[in-house]
């Protein structure tokens, strides 16, 4: 394999300064339907990761009142992501939708509402505290943390999604959203491809959600008590893919050209995400304060390749959160003990149980940390510590509406529509060299990983489980004579 990448397909910052073009495609697809796009790139320069796909959506006639699920956004829209040369799969995102959720929760609070918002629809990413009312009133909004991009009432006690981000019934009106191609497919954040050296056309598949009811939360959320339809449709005269390809004047690319007709042929490392999914079974209910012990193991499904990472989110089996949607990841009140078994060695010496271990360990997956607050992240500061349930007894966050679902009170009563504890994310950094590079994976034998965790399941949550692992996986590309052989 080749050890040298050329620059122009790297996506980092050139060492010299090249003379280069940017032309920029604005392509229709070539397949549409409500469950299935598919878009046919042209052969031309290099494509790069900036290019993007606009995506909107329209409602029922008359439907007014849909958002989108805070944290997600229009990337609720996509089920999966394919890059594809021919009828081979070059990179692919399963169950995009969670997926996104959790990678953009790393950026930061000021680049998610400033340029995201605008982009993608989401409305709950940036939280400050509230000085509205006294601590001793109803409602007690004093010195909660509160959603700060949301639209507000007088009195700080009702909020709802602002409306520039609401989809509406007309393709003219609604609003129209885009989704980057390095977001999409993450082979495109570090690498990028030479659309001009290659035989077979390359394709961008998206397979899409649906959705025909208000409870679903799948593509979008509806205020409490509403009675508008739930169908939701993808708006197609507003998808298409703005497609940026790249022209260097300085002999890079005949020399990468050059290269790729070489015997050898030119090949290079990129990263791709699998995923696996698997489900926990339901428990016996136990009474506060007692909890009810549940080991479980699971395989992660990587056996024979290289990783990088992975990221875990778990929530109750198909449960939707009114303002959520389908797309978060539930933390429990007690600490849950996990570990990860990887060619036939326990990765930890001692379970990782603490919410605090387990962030650390989670912000290297990304180079940087969960960028939401603690409460958000964990339940760990709420709870009444004296009791094995960890029994919540206060309440640090917002108490009032959000598109007229009542937030969890002092008394934690209705947890319901609780937004505490849905981005409680689980992460494991195996490069070997600790560095967030591509090359230093780790190697995976015959066996799969094996995933070792240890519950505490506590009153009414014992109802059973579904997880996601996104690993992050290195894989070859090789290129030669214009033809294209990906590894497994």
């Amino acid at each position: 394999m080749s050890n040298q990448l050329p620059a122009i397909l790297n996506v980092k910052t050139l060492p010299t300064i090249s003379n280069m073009e940017i032309k920029t495609e604005v392509l229709d697809p070539i397949t549409s339907s409500d469950s299935e796009i598919i878009f046919q790139l042209p052969k031309n320069g290099i494509l790069d990761g900036g290019s993007f796909v606009s995506l909107a959506v329209t409602t029922a006639t008359g439907v007014s009142d849909a958002f989108f699920p805070l944290n997600t956004g229009i990337h609720g829209l996509v089920k999966s992501a394919m890059l594809m040369s021919g009828s081979k799969v070059l990179a692919s995102t399963e169950d995009y939708g969670h997926y996104a959720t959790m990678v953009r929760q790393f950026e930061t609070p000021e680049h998610r509402a400033f340029v995201e918002q605008v982009k993608v629809g989401n409305s709950c990413d940036r939280w400050c505290e509230s000085d509205a009312g006294s601590a001793n009133t109803l409602p007690p909004q004093k010195s909660r943390i509160i959603p700060k991009d949301l639209e507000y009432n007088a009195g700080i006690t009702s909020a709802t999604v602002p409306s520039f981000v609401k989809p509406t019934d007309s393709d003219s009106s609604t609003p129209v959203f885009n989704v980057a191609l390095s977001q999409l497919i993450p082979f495109m954040r570090s690498r990028q491809l030479p659309l001009f050296a290659m035989k077979e056309n390359v394709f961008l598949r998206l397979i899409l959600n649906t959705q025909s009811a208000i409870t679903d939360g799948t593509i979008c959320c509806f205020p409490s008590g509403s009675g508008s339809s739930g169908v939701i449709k993808p708006s197609h005269v507003n998808i298409k893919f703005y497609s940026d390809h790249l022209y260097f004047l300085d002999g890079s690319m005949e020399a990468t050209q050059k290269q790729i007709f070489s015997e050898n042929g030119l090949s290079y490392i990129y990263e791709d995400s699998v995923l696996t999914t698997t489900q926990i079974p339901a428990t016996a209910n136990p009474t506060s304060p007692a909890v009810q012990e549940q080991k479980v193991e699971r395989d992660i499904a990587v056996s024979g390749r290289t990783i990088r990472s992975i990221m875990i989110g778990e929530k109750f089996t198909g449960a939707s959160h009114n303002l959520l949607g389908q797309y978060h990841a539930d933390a429990e009140q007690t600490d849950t003990a996990i570990n990860f078994r990887i060619n036939e060695q326990r990765y930890y010496d001692r379970d990782i149980q603490s919410p605090s271990m387990k962030y650390n360990e989670l912000s290297k997956v990304m180079a940087k940390p969960l960028q939401v607050p603690k409460q958000v992240y964990c339940l760990d500061s709420e709870g009444n510590k004296a009791n094995a349930d960890n029994t919540l007894n206060q309440n640090s966050v917002y108490i009032g509406t959000i598109e007229a679902f009542q937030l969890p009170d002092n008394t934690n009563t209705d947890r319901t529509n609780d937004l505490r504890g849905k981005s409680h994310y689980v992460g494991v950094d195996l490069t070997t060299s600790g560095f967030n590079v591509l090359g230093n994976g780790k190697r995976i034998g015959v066996k799969p990983i094996t995933y070792q965790t240890t519950y505490k399941r506590t009153h009414n949550r014992q109802q059973p489980k579904e997880i996601r692992f996104y690993s992050n996986v290195e894989r070859v590309i090789n290129i030669k004579n214009g033809e294209v052989i990906v590894s497994a």
